[in-house]
């Protein structure tokens, strides 16, 4: 009950105290300035997350394809169109900021390995990625410029 009391007290000899209308307005100014100028620089950052999450995505999906085609002992085709990429059984949607140069048909035969040095050709903005696939092993060198 004291501590109530004291509490109280306490309370009583600070008077509450508002922002007058000019400094409410300046801190709205301020915050709003901030939000402005880190809103650009956010949006910069997830494109480019996007874009290096596409082509771990990418890669995956090859290495995947590669796979399936020697658990199956069979040809496996990966299909590369300009809005999406699909082996049959999983398919990777390509982001708009990404650009695939000319759609293709990469075939992976019973053992994972690919039969041609096709090159693949992304790009963005900011970027243009080459994979350069090499034959019969199913490996491909990543080349960004």
């Amino acid at each position: 009950m004291i501590i109530m009391r004291n509490m109280v007290a306490k309370a009583a000899q600070w008077p509450i105290r508002a922002f007058t209308l000019l400094e409410s307005l300046v801190t709205l100014a301020v915050v709003a300035f901030l939000t402005l100028s880190l809103s650009g620089s956010v949006t910069g950052i997830f494109q480019q997350v996007e874009t290096n999450l596409f082509y771990l995505r990418f890669e995956y999906l090859y290495r995947d394809s590669q796979r399936l085609a020697a658990a199956k002992g069979a040809n496996v085709e990966l299909q590369l169109t300009k809005d999406k990429i699909s082996n049959g059984k999983s398919s990777l949607v390509i982001p708009k900021n990404i650009h695939l140069d000319k759609g293709q048909t990469l075939v992976f035969d019973a053992k994972g390995g690919n039969s041609s040095l096709t090159k693949i050709r992304f790009s963005s903005d900011k970027e243009v990625v080459t994979y350069q696939l090499n034959m019969g092993s199913g490996k491909y060198k990543k080349t960004v410029s």
